[in-house]
């Protein structure tokens, strides 16, 4: 597309509607559409500048993964399809252990990393996965409970997330002092509906300690994002 687009602007070809939309972008700092999400590319709100460097991060961290192995924390936001990821984790929990995995589920726990450079090692069972945003509140890792956001604070960084597969009959009381907080790729908090019936934006829902009822994050709409958006 750059290709024709400075032939076009050159006057060697004609420009064309899809092109002329794209360079009105370019100007503006903003994705073409044929790249976000309504063509080949990925759900962000991140500007142009912005949209590139996550882009050639995604491709590096793939790139690390294929030539040095499995990382020891994965970064969440580089999966195009998150859901994939748990499934394949939650898969290889049940192959080693011969459970059912219909029956597996995760229960995370976070620790006190705050990133990829802080993990020396995989854990022995699960995946750890880093790059997550709180939006409406933040984790505080020592108390190990969420709390309140910091004075002009809009997405406070996540820390490590170890997510351990545990089966759902074992009866793990999720409802006392924990909060269902959703994570979505963006924090539009609204997606369709894909052919694989998941929706193109939520990925899932993480239960996590608080000290407070869980009223008093939803009214904030705490959530969790894959990334900001600058």
């Amino acid at each position: 597309m750059l290709g024709e687009m400075q032939r076009a602007l050159k006057g060697l070809v004609v420009m064309s509607a899809e092109l002329d939309a794209a360079y009105a972008k370019l100007l503006y700092q903003q994705v073409p559409t044929p790249w976000g999400e309504a063509g080949k590319g990925y759900p962000s709100l991140k500007p142009l500048g912005s949209w590139f460097k996550d882009l050639v991060a995604r491709f590096a961290f793939m790139a690390d993964w294929l030539a040095g192995g499995p990382p020891p924390s994965y970064w969440i936001s580089a999966f195009f399809f998150p859901q994939g990821f748990f499934t394949s984790a939650l898969q290889a929990y049940a192959r080693k252990y011969r459970e059912p995995i219909d029956l597996l589920a995760f229960v995370p726990t976070v620790k006190l990393f705050a990133g990829l450079d802080d993990v020396d090692a995989p854990p022995a069972d699960g995946v750890y996965i880093h790059g997550m945003f709180f939006e409406g509140a933040r984790f505080d890792a020592e108390a190990n409970t969420m709390a309140e956001s910091r004075p002009g604070e809009l997405f406070a960084p996540m820390n490590v997330l170890h997510l351990m597969p545990m089966r759902s009959d074992d009866g793990v009381d999720r409802a006392a002092g924990m909060y269902e907080c959703p994570f979505y790729k963006t924090n539009v908090r609204a997606g369709t509906l894909s052919t694989t019936g998941h929706s193109t934006n939520h990925v899932c829902n993480f239960w996590l300690p608080s000290a407070v009822p869980p009223n008093h994050w939803i009214r904030r709409g705490t959530a969790l994002v894959a990334m900001t958006n600058d």
